[in-house]
């Protein structure tokens, strides 16, 4: 990991890309609090007092912070957006540092974390696919890795073996499992995970991911889970260490795709230029 020079101080991590709100805080990558709630459609009215809440249940202000994590993405149009907004107004109105970090990534951290609790023995390489519903049989969707007991260290840093496989995207389910088949028979004994787990909004997919598992060469696991902002943090304190931070005013979502009303709109348009 990043040898820091001097702590890096509270961060405050959000995340609304899902039907899950959650925030934490966490002091220099070690856990101060968390707040979590599933109502999707309240993110907007909820996600101030929960930090709110946070906060005075630590006895902090908002400028005993020192940064803020968000999650960008990809996943719910509105829930990025609510999300992203607010990290933007704290950030620039208490002049914190702001950084983005992939919804997908912290959805496999944590479910990998999550997984490793009830399932301790270490086998080697293990893959991580996140699954968000993006409806119409699509799913938003990675894959990450990492090897041995834990994909975070004794301490609670993010482990140097951690890594993404395939990037952030949308896919249809069908497609995606059959291009995971493949890559692992291509990958061959030496490189292929010697076992697959799926995390997150599984339950959509059960048919699909159930015959992955049938025609697969490895151990399949499958394990419901929800964002946990505390693995936006852990993603997030790498990055600080090393000095990056995003520009307040053109930071922006990763929506992955036009939203479904602008999607409709750009068909129509088109339609009518023919």
């Amino acid at each position: 990991m990043t040898e820091r020079i001097k702590p890096l101080g509270r961060c405050l991590a959000i995340d609304t890309a899902t039907s899950a709100m959650t925030v934490a805080i966490l002091d220099d990558g070690n856990m101060l609090g968390e707040r979590s709630s599933h109502a999707e459609r309240n993110h907007s009215i909820g996600l101030l007092p929960h930090i709110q809440e946070l906060l005075t249940s630590l006895e902090l202000k908002p400028k005993d912070l020192q940064s803020v994590a968000v999650g960008q993405g990809p996943g719910s149009y509105t829930g990025v957006r609510i999300a992203v907004s607010v990290a933007k107004t704290f950030a620039w109105s208490l002049g914190l540092d702001l950084i983005g970090v992939s919804s997908l990534e912290a959805m496999a951290l944590g479910g990998a974390v999550r997984d490793r609790q009830t399932n301790e023995d270490a086998i080697g390489l293990t893959w991580v696919v996140p699954l968000m519903d993006g409806r119409r049989r699509q799913a938003f969707t990675a894959v990450y890795a990492y090897e041995g007991s834990s994909p975070l260290t004794a301490g609670g840093e993010l482990a140097v073996h951690w890594h993404e496989v395939l990037p952030d995207g949308i896919r249809v389910i069908t497609s995606w499992t059959e291009q995971l088949l493949a890559l692992i028979t291509a990958a061959g004994a030496g490189q292929a995970p010697k076992e697959v787990i799926f995390v997150g909004e599984t339950e959509g997919f059960t048919a699909e991911l159930t015959q992955f598992a049938q025609d697969g060469q490895v151990p399949v696991r499958m394990l419901p889970y929800s964002i946990e902002a505390e693995f936006i943090g852990r993603l997030a304190y790498p990055r600080l260490a090393d000095g990056e931070k995003a520009e307040v005013h053109t930071f922006v979502p990763n929506y992955t795709r036009l939203p479904e009303a602008e999607a409709n709109l750009l068909a129509l348009a088109q339609k009518g230029e023919k």
